[in-house]
C-alpha cells in the first residue's frame, strides 16, 4: 500500500492510500493489465496504540500498459507504481 497525497472524492471521503495489482500478465505480452484503487484511512487500536490503516476503496479501475511501457519496466516494480500514479494523477508521499 502506498501513501498518497489526499484525494478528495465527493460524497465518498478522502483517499490516502493507493494499491495496484497485476491482473493480466501473459507470457510475451503485448500489454499488461492492472487493477488499481485508492482507499480511505481508518484508525484502529493495536496494543493500546492508535494506528492508521487503509480503509474502504473509494475509487478503482483498470489500467493497461502498452508494449513500449512494458519494455521499459525492467526488474524494478516501483516502475509500475510510478507509471500508474503518473497516469492517474496521484502523488506518492515520501516514505
Amino acid at each position: 500500500m502506498i501513501k498518497i497525497e489526499d484525494v478528495i472524492v465527493p460524497t465518498k471521503g478522502t483517499a490516502k492510500y493507493f494499491n495496484i495489482t497485476a491482473l493480466n500478465f501473459p507470457m510475451n505480452p503485448s500489454s499488461v493489465t492492472f487493477y488499481w484503487q485508492i482507499l480511505s484511512e481508518v484508525e484502529q487500536i493495536e496494543a493500546e496504540l492508535v494506528v492508521n490503516k487503509p480503509g474502504s476503496s473509494l475509487i478503482d479501475g483498470n489500467l493497461a500498459m502498452t508494449q513500449e511501457e512494458y519494455s521499459a519496466w525492467g526488474d524494478d516494480d516501483t516502475y509500475v507504481i510510478n507509471w500508474a500514479l503518473a497516469k492517474l494523477g496521484f502523488v506518492a508521499l515520501p516514505v
